[in-house]
């Protein structure tokens, strides 16, 4: 009678795939969470980025140009409230200051994502 060869793997090759397996979707995983985080930090820049454009837009319609000084105000976008410090400067010509709007979620209003600066006038 004869012996018919075995088929398959052993124990130790289906071990070493499977730790081999196991690797690569570690590493996987941690890129896919890495992107994920990358993402939702950019559609908070995004949105905090838009907040701060409207409120400089705003601003600009005011005439005379706002008085120097500084103030805090929630806006709420994109279903998220967000802090707004606006700071309003005097610059070295007349009628003329210079604004600055930071944005920061409201769980965090001592992190701003966005700044932007502008100068408005009276034209």
């Amino acid at each position: 009678m004869k012996i018919k060869p075995t088929r398959g793997f052993t124990l130790l090759e289906v071990m070493i795939a499977l730790t081999i397996f196991a690797a690569i979707a570690m590493v996987v995983s941690g890129t896919t969470s890495q992107s994920t985080d990358t993402l939702l930090q950019l559609e908070n820049k995004t949105i905090a980025s838009w907040v701060a454009e409207n409120r400089i837009a705003a601003l600009r319609t005011v005439i005379p140009a706002p008085e120097t000084g500084d103030s805090d105000d929630e806006v709420t976008m994109a279903n998220r409230t967000w802090r707004l410090h606006t700071k309003v400067e005097k610059t070295q010509f007349n009628g003329v200051v210079r604004v600055t709007v930071s944005v920061a979620e409201e769980n965090q209003p001592d992190y701003p994502l966005v700044s932007l600066v502008t100068i408005l006038g009276n034209y």
